[in-house]
């Protein structure tokens, strides 16, 4: 399989996964799962990913797809929320904790009987 084709496949698997009349039926899409379906492994996508700059690109895309599909699932309380933050916290680097820069976040709301 060439890598804009190998490419192709995993974007596609990706972005219809769980939808309606794909033939993927998991909710979420997997990069194991989507290994495994091709006989291969995920190490094995990894390398491939490192040597092929065009592949890394999708598997970008599909990081982006995995990561708005879960967020999508737990707003929507298909996928436990609690879990979710875990996954995104883990694999995307995604955080609550605030820096030295960041500005503090306040509101002032002023009520005035009229006069």
């Amino acid at each position: 399989m060439t890598p804009t084709a190998l490419g192709e496949r995993m974007l596609n698997y990706f972005k219809t996964a769980g939808c309606e009349g794909s033939e993927y039926k998991e909710d979420v899409p997997s990069f194991v799962r989507f290994a495994h379906a091709l006989g291969t492994t995920v190490g094995a996508l990894r390398r491939f990913k490192e040597q092929n700059a065009d592949f890394r690109a999708v598997w970008e895309e599909c990081e982006e797809i995995l990561c708005d599909r879960i967020t999508d699932g737990a707003l929507h309380r298909r996928l436990d929320p609690s879990f979710a933050k875990f996954l995104l916290t883990a694999r995307f680097g995604f955080t609550e904790k605030s820096t030295a820069d960041d500005e503090p976040f306040s509101v002032e709301i002023l009520l005035q009987e009229p006069d």
